[in-house]
């Protein structure tokens, strides 16, 4: 039994102490040597030299056309906002309905024009920009296209030819937050019908 004994411990003694299996050695990838002269960067063949300068002056081209359109956009919303041309459109002062001084001559060309067309009937179309509130704006429009219309009969203009109509903030011609488009946006276009 000791014999037994014995050879059981020397089996534990020899199994832990076995071989442990060692992985394979790896060779380091060789690194090139450093070159003293320049690498040459490639060179563009005259094709696809043509075809990306035709890329890139699409590219500008149509950025001048949008700038253009923008830029036309924005002479003409100045003049006539939504009006029929040549109807003027007529703007305001922040929070307020009375006519600007600056608008007088605007206005005068309108009348002048509807005396010379007897038969054209026009909708005074109120607009805000877009401070305060849908009901505030909606009354705000309301009363400046109630403004136009009451100096457009006081010139001459029979009151049956004159619709009024508010769209308050709801229908802005600019739609960045600043001044200069809130400004575009607080008017009296005239609007043939």
């Amino acid at each position: 039994m000791m014999k037994k004994l014995i050879l059981f411990s020397l089996m534990i003694v020899l199994s832990s102490c076995a071989k442990k299996e060692v992985p394979p050695v790896v060779e380091q990838p060789k690194v090139a040597p450093k070159m003293e002269e320049k690498k040459e960067i490639p060179r563009i063949e005259k094709k696809e030299e043509i075809e990306l300068s035709k890329i890139l002056g699409e590219e500008k081209e149509g950025k001048q056309k949008i700038e253009a359109a923008q830029k036309e956009d924005w002479e003409r919303w100045k003049l006539y906002g939504r009006s029929t041309p040549p109807l003027l459109a007529i703007f305001f002062d922040y929070d307020d309905f009375s006519i600007r001084e600056d608008m007088w001559d605007r206005l005068k060309k309108n009348v002048r024009y509807l005396m010379e067309n007897p038969q054209a009937k026009v909708e005074l179309q109120g607009n805000c920009d877009e401070r305060g509130t849908n009901e505030y704006n909606m009354a705000l429009g309301m009363k400046r296209a109630l403004e136009v219309k009451k100096v457009l009969v006081k010139l001459g203009i029979e009151e049956n030819r004159i619709n009024v109509i508010s769209f308050g903030e709801e229908k802005p011609l600019c739609k960045v937050s600043d001044e200069s488009c809130w400004a575009i946006n607080r008017r009296v276009d005239f609007v043939i019908k």
